[in-house]
């Protein structure tokens, strides 16, 4: 008396059904990666203005804006009472320019500044140079850490501040 083939077969499927059973399977689907770069520009030159003038000048050698970053490589800008102010990289954020690398700042009254990382709010006219830095004032030469400049108020505070100050004749 042998087992049939029909019952072993019987046998087989059960063993697969309930084996099958035991595992979780669903059915995924691909997952979309989101692409948020919301333009990318070359050796730009973009030019802001409000209803009567310019308001600031802003050049560029590359510049990519994600989400609502706009990254910027050799930048320069100039707008705000500031005549130039130049750094390798820089991001714009709401209404702070965040400068990195190389960082020079040059205003309308002729005083000048360096530094290797800085934060310029349009705003309300601040720089935040947030580096050891050296500013050139006239003929004075100031050198420090942590430079904060009101810009309206024409007030500077600095720590651990070097300076050599050569009066005018």
């Amino acid at each position: 008396m042998g087992i049939r083939a029909e019952w072993i077969s019987f046998i087989m499927i059960l063993i697969m059904l309930s084996v099958s059973f035991l595992f979780d399977v669903k059915q995924r689907k691909a997952q979309n990666q989101t692409f948020h770069k919301e333009f990318e520009v070359y050796n730009s030159i973009t030019i802001e203005v409000n209803q009567q003038t310019i308001t600031s000048i802003l050049i560029s050698d590359y510049g990519v804006k994600e989400s609502g970053i706009l990254t910027l490589n050799n930048m320069k800008y100039i707008g705000n009472s500031m005549e130039s102010l130049k750094a390798s990289s820089g991001r714009f954020v709401d209404n702070k320019i965040y400068l990195d690398n190389n960082v020079t700042a040059l205003q309308t009254n002729g005083y000048y500044y360096e530094g290797e990382h800085a934060i310029y709010d349009k705003s309300i006219e601040f720089l935040y140079v947030t580096s050891p830095f050296t500013a050139y004032i006239n003929s004075g030469i100031i050198k420090g850490f942590d430079l904060v400049y009101d810009k309206r108020g024409k007030v500077a505070t600095a720590q651990r501040v070097n300076a050599v100050f050569y009066p005018k004749r």
